[in-house]
């Protein structure tokens, strides 16, 4: 299954394994940017926690794409919590997310404590 994405009361959630192609991953952030600026309109600040410990890991294409893509997401005020299952996974992963509006953990409930400050 690909990502999935979801509101739950406190923060989007997206979450699933991973993506099996550019394809795939293209789509996913079409739905979630649509999901942004509709989320855009009544909060300022999105809260999402995107959940990959199931995530396979991505082909260099999808990476490159990945690393494009998520600058344009995310704004100034919003905050995304990134829960991966190891350290290998957190380090790399902390390389394509901006410190200005993003964090790796390998819990939910300190990702979740991230979204709530």
């Amino acid at each position: 299954m690909p990502l999935t994405i979801e509101r739950t009361p406190d923060y989007l959630l997206v979450s699933g394994d991973g993506f099996g192609s550019l394809v795939e991953a293209q789509q996913h952030f079409r739905d979630l940017s649509s999901l942004l600026v509709a989320e855009r309109r009544t909060v300022r600040g999105l809260r999402l926690l995107i959940d990959l410990r199931k995530a396979a890991p991505h082909s260099s294409e999808v990476a490159k794409h990945i690393e494009q893509v998520l600058p344009v997401l995310y704004r100034e005020g919003d905050r995304v919590a990134v829960l991966v299952r190891n350290t290998p996974i957190k380090v790399e992963t902390k390389t394509s997310h901006d410190s200005l509006y993003a964090d790796v953990f390998l819990s939910k409930e300190a990702a979740e404590a991230y979204l709530s400050r």
